[in-house]
């Protein structure tokens, strides 16, 4: 996953691009910038119902994988969504402000999910079966792969997409103080105890301080392999390889029958559901 900070600029600035094709305006009112990172951010808000969870105890470590265990990392969850949004561009006042959570989720937040993480994002989960799971999507992720946490945090540092990131992040932070003092008149709708100027500038703190903590936190020590090893995630789950389908339990099998077998896992599997794909799997492995 993309740091949280870098979810609200690639977001806003996905957004930032449509905004002005649709107005032709390169100012934007705070109040649209204030939803979109809202709306960018908002699936990690599962870190939050951790926290609690854990009472406190909350360690970035290789246990925290939210992607695999939160429904909030489940982007058919947000098809509701998806669905208001369209009913709303079409018969609402502001067309813009109706695809902003459709923007922020998917775009802003799930699409760099699916880029440089630990694991990647289930585009086909069903969030209302806990049985049945479907395959991670991932890509460019031979750094990342399989590191979960600080872990991971210490290696998305390294690579190009977080470079870009934090450049984003900056970008955004410069835009957002353009538009601070710029002689922007908003629209009757706002609120008259509304102010734009506060607005901005909460938007520039947000992004600063998270940015300052994603730089600060991350030492060099998350760079060791951690205790559990690579991969110790959803490629060795037992309930994840057994809610996949049968092609994409023959598919998972193939690809980490090394792993499986280092972790000892495929005695584990052994049951009338799998043993056909198992013996189907060795014997394509012996041969291959």
């Amino acid at each position: 996953m993309s740091r949280t900070e870098q979810h609200a600029a690639f977001g806003f600035l996905i957004y930032y691009f449509i905004y002005i094709l649709f107005t032709g305006s390169f100012i934007m009112p705070s109040y649209y910038i204030s939803s979109i990172i809202f709306f960018s951010i908002c699936p990690d808000f599962d870190a939050i119902v951790y926290y609690i969870r854990k009472r406190g105890k909350f360690k970035l470590d290789t246990k925290f994988q939210h992607h695999f265990s939160s429904v909030a990392h489940y982007p058919i969850f947000y098809f509701p969504i998806i669905i208001l949004s369209v009913i709303n561009m079409f018969l609402g006042s502001d067309p813009l402000m109706s695809i902003i959570p459709v923007i922020g989720i998917y775009f802003g937040h799930f699409l760099f999910d699916t880029i440089a993480c630990g694991d990647g994002i289930m585009w086909g989960k069903n969030p209302f079966s806990r049985k049945k799971y479907s395959r991670f999507i991932n890509i460019y992720c031979n750094k990342t792969d399989g590191y979960h946490g600080k872990y991971w945090g210490a290696r998305y540092r390294t690579t190009k997409i977080s470079k870009i990131g934090n450049v984003a992040v900056i970008f955004c932070v410069i835009l957002f103080m353009v538009f601070q003092y710029s002689n922007v008149t908003t629209i009757s709708t706002v609120p008259a105890s509304f102010s734009p100027r506060n607005s901005y500038h909460n938007s520039i703190m947000l992004l600063l301080m998270m940015l300052f903590l994603g730089l600060a936190f991350t030492s060099k020590k998350w760079l060791q392999e951690p205790p559990e090893g690579r991969y110790s995630d959803y490629r060795i789950k037992e309930k994840y390889i057994n809610g996949l389908s049968e092609k994409n339990r023959r598919l998972h099998l193939m690809k980490y029958s090394d792993l499986l077998e280092d972790k000892n896992i495929f005695p584990n599997l052994i049951n009338p559901k799998n043993s056909n794909i198992i013996n189907k799997t060795h014997y394509k492995l012996l041969n291959s």
